[in-house]
């Protein structure tokens, strides 16, 4: 009889230790998970601003005249704009409310010609309401580069957050293997246009031409280069996010996705262009 009693005390210490490490680690998953979550939720919020806002907020949400205001602003992730209105709730909420239920009064001082539609299902939209919450993850991510570029100070970009059009950020460091591998992937096609066929500028070097790693540097001593970079690493980002800034000699405009800015995330970018790089 003892040995039963004995068993279960060692089962119930085993037990407690078991619940008390599971507790220790709770807290450093939920972290994982909750940014994981958020990462997702961005992703998928950069891709319904794509289809639904960029033709009246811009391509980056820096508006576009007399179509509709700037919502990657100062003044609204600083607080002015709420201010102005007597909004004094928080600012996640603004914009929810904003989108699902449009701006059929426009504000003060304002006129543009059309106004902001309903987006959210219960007020007879076509977006669900984990879709606003994508969206305005997704606006809410500019925040820190816009408060950072009105102070002065450098601006970097996160690594789960589409990496956006600006090529001055300060994007993480890269990792040449899995920018190969991403390149190689159906996700984003790069090899099948630069590396299998000659759809766009080969990136390996060939027949006397260096490697677009080489080139990148090149490129901005060029007296047609017009692009705004003034670096290799900006030369390639720009190439990726914003291709029509400059378009090499001998290939057509447009051949290049438009919604890599989106798509790709900052790591994403920076693993891209530390593999080009390699290609010298």
């Amino acid at each position: 009889m003892k040995w039963h009693i004995a068993l279960g005390t060692i089962a119930l210490i085993v037990l407690v230790a078991l619940l008390t490490l599971t507790a220790v680690n709770e807290s450093a998953r939920m972290e994982k998970f909750s940014q994981a979550f958020e990462s997702r939720q961005v992703e998928a919020g950069a891709s319904l601003f794509q289809n639904n806002c960029r033709t009246c907020h811009g391509p980056q949400g820096e508006g576009i005249p007399g179509v509709a205001p700037s919502i990657n602003a100062v003044d609204l992730f600083n607080g002015e704009r709420l201010a102005a209105i007597g909004f004094s709730g928080t600012l996640s909420d603004y914009l929810k409310g904003v989108i699902a239920s449009g701006r059929p009064v426009p504000s003060a001082g304002t006129s543009y010609p059309q106004r902001m539609p309903t987006w959210g299902q219960e007020f007879g939209g076509p977006l669900r309401q984990d879709q606003i919450e994508g969206l305005v993850g997704f606006i809410l991510n500019w925040e820190d580069r816009a408060l950072a570029a009105d102070a002065g100070g450098a601006v970097s970009v996160s690594e789960n957050v589409p990496v956006g059009v600006d090529i001055s950020i300060s994007l993480p460091e890269g990792d040449p293997k899995a920018g190969a591998t991403l390149a190689q992937s159906s996700r984003v096609g790069c090899s099948a246009c630069h590396e299998l066929a000659s759809v766009g500028p080969a990136w390996a070097p060939a027949a006397g031409q260096p490697g677009i790693g080489e080139r990148a540097a090149q490129r901005l001593t060029q007296a047609d280069y017009a692009g705004n970079a003034d670096t290799p690493e900006q030369y390639l980002l720009e190439s990726i996010v914003n291709a029509n800034a400059y378009v090499v000699a001998g290939y057509a405009e447009g051949l290049m996705p438009g919604d890599f800015a989106n798509r790709l995330s900052g790591q994403e970018a920076a693993d891209l262009i530390a593999y080009m790089l390699t290609l010298r």
